[in-house]
């Protein structure tokens, strides 16, 4: 009779399969992880710098993230140092140089989400405008009847969508492997400590020692920063299909009278408010002053043409109009919010030093 035992996979199992190897304290959720080298050189990075100004090894947090990955998620690490040789290494230059790498890292970490964002929301504009191409191709019959018709536009309706997800992959499946190590650093650790080749405790620092200065930028900020480039390409995003839509009317038109052509003025200003302030948003999400001082002029006039607008359909029970404003209002709130809106972080710190 064959052996119909089936694997356990559970945690206990995993737990119990950990202890062979690892100090575990199931109480705690803790599990102790030494790690042995011969010289406290193996843990630094001698090929960047100058001599006595080497850094922490980033191998080294590699290896912490492979090693805690085979643990349960509501475990933390201890990590230990064991080093022979300190080479004349104190153990507080060693801490120090680890908390830098951590830093470093944090920036790197930072700048990278930060352009990985804004490529985001440009392949999601380059899509949209596709669409808007493939909408209009539509709409005028631009490649005839027939199967030459459908292959083009088929192309088009792929090539669009491919620009799209291809934002999604690139912002939720494709992380990068220094944030992949960050997070562990974050999720993972518990402690960090060094010892010597008798295993006595020369040093620990605690997880929020480590990660110190970890995400500098306050919850609050980094939120509003998203908001920022999402309600910014929104705008622009809005921007451009009012300008497909004028160009469509003026295409079709057989006339056109004074109301109309007024009407087509304020959609101009409308575009130009939409394009400016865009433009204006992702400027600010990038930290750079360009189109800054249009940000404000710009940012007023597209809130009174939305509200103008508002009124308008209103007052002309165009409910599809109406909808699409109010919408409209809604992303210029949320813009408005984002650039506008005070750091709670840097109001703390107003009042504490008020306070002291």
């Amino acid at each position: 009779m064959k052996n119909d035992k089936r694997i356990d996979l559970s945690t206990n199992h995993q737990i119990a399969l950990l202890e062979k190897y690892y100090d575990v304290d199931r109480t705690k959720k803790e599990i102790n992880v030494k790690l042995y080298y011969d010289k406290a050189s193996e843990l630094l990075n001698f090929s960047v710098g100058d001599i006595g100004k080497e850094m922490f090894d980033n191998s080294v947090l590699e290896k912490i993230t492979e090693i805690t990955d085979q643990f349960p998620s509501d475990y933390r690490a201890n990590i230990i140092f064991v080093v022979t040789d300190f080479e004349g290494y104190t153990v507080e230059l060693l801490n120090e140089k680890l908390i830098d790498i951590i830093d470093i890292n944090n920036f790197k970490i930072i700048k990278n989400r930060k352009y990985t964002w804004l490529t985001a929301a440009i392949l999601v504009l380059v899509g949209f405008v596709l669409l808007l191409a493939l909408g209009m191709a539509r709409h005028f019959n631009w490649f005839g009847d027939g199967i030459k018709k459908e292959v083009f536009e088929e192309m088009l309706n792929i090539t669009s969508w491919v620009f799209i997800w291809q934002a999604v992959t690139i912002l939720f499946l494709q992380p990068s492997n220094l944030s992949k190590i960050g997070f562990k650093i974050i999720r993972s650790i518990n402690s960090v400590s060094f010892m010597d080749k008798n295993l006595n405790y020369l040093s620990k620092l605690s997880k929020d020692d480590v990660i110190e200065n970890w995400e500098s930028d306050s919850r609050t900020k980094s939120y509003r920063k998203v908001l920022l480039l999402v309600s910014s390409t929104a705008i622009f995003a809005l921007g451009l299909y009012k300008l497909s839509q004028i160009i469509v009317d003026l295409i079709t038109v057989d006339k056109m009278d004074g109301l109309s052509f007024l009407s087509y003025m304020v959609d101009v200003i409308l575009i130009l408010s939409y394009t400016f302030a865009g433009l204006a948003g992702f400027y600010k999400y990038l930290n750079k002053n360009k189109f800054r001082k249009f940000a404000k002029f710009f940012s007023v006039i597209l809130g009174l043409v939305i509200l103008f607008s508002i009124v308008g359909s209103i007052i002309s029970f165009q409910v599809n109009t109406l909808i699409s404003n109010l919408i409209s209002l809604l992303v210029y709130g949320i813009y408005i919010f984002s650039i506008y809106a005070p750091d709670s972080k840097k109001i703390k710190e107003n009042k504490e030093n008020q306070s002291n």
